[in-house]
Parts: structure tokens; C-alpha cells; sequence
């Protein structure tokens, strides 16, 4: 049985915000940690999303939110926060990429009838 996308249009939001962090590694050229990063950390989410559409898992989800976590802490892990530019888009396509994936993931748990109240055997 091929599962569903809680939102398929929720995931190509994640897919482009991807597309997009990888594409900013283009602009930030004189900062290497963090063009190195956007690209391969959002090459990393439009693979997920990607993967995702075709056929959905929860492990595509929980991949993209610590993606996104990641992409809010690299740049002061990495030493470009105080690069604006760099810092203010993974931070911001960090906390959209992993809110996203939360949304999905919750949308999919309600979907399946798991809940917080009930045990997932349906007693």
C-alpha cells in the first residue's frame, strides 16, 4: 500500500525552500562554510520532499526538521553569523522547513488515528 502526503502542497513548499537554500549558495561565494552549507543542506531537503511526493514515510519528515534545525544553528556553528545575509536565509528557511515538516507529520499521525489519548492499536 503506497502511502499518501498529508499535503502534497506543503511538501513542494519544502521542496522549493530547498531549491531556494541551495540556490543562495551562489550568493554567498565569499563566505565558504556558508555556501557549503546551503548547498548541500538544501540539495539534503529538495532530496527528502523529493522523495517524499513519491512515496511518503514519516523519516522523510523527521529528516527535513532536523535539516531545517540544522540550518538554523549553522551559522553560528559554522562561524558566518555575522553575516546577515547568510545568516537571516538559513535561519528563516530553517524555522519554514522545519515547521512544514512538523505540520506534515502531525496532519499524518491525525490522518492514521493516533492521538495522544488513544494507543495506536485503536483500544
Amino acid at each position: 500500500m503506497k502511502a499518501e502526503v498529508p499535503s502534497k502542497g506543503l511538501e513542494w513548499t519544502n521542496l522549493l525552500l530547498g531549491l531556494g537554500l541551495a540556490c543562495a549558495a551562489f550568493a554567498f561565494g565569499a563566505l565558504p562554510a556558508a555556501a557549503w552549507n546551503a548547498g548541500i543542506v538544501g540539495l539534503l531537503i529538495v532530496c527528502c520532499s523529493a522523495v517524499a511526493l513519491g512515496r511518503y514515510g514519516a523519516w522523510a519528515e523527521w529528516s527535513n526538521i532536523a535539516l531545517g534545525c540544522w540550518a538554523i544553528a549553522a551559522p553560528f556553528a559554522l562561524g558566518f553569523g555575522a553575516a546577515q545575509a547568510a545568516m537571516w536565509t538559513h535561519v528563516l528557511i530553517g524555522i519554514c522547513v522545519a515547521a512544514i515538516a512538523t505540520v506534515q507529520l502531525m496532519t499524518s499521525r491525525r490522518s492514521q488515528g493516533i492521538t495522544h489519548d488513544r494507543p495506536a492499536h485503536g483500544r
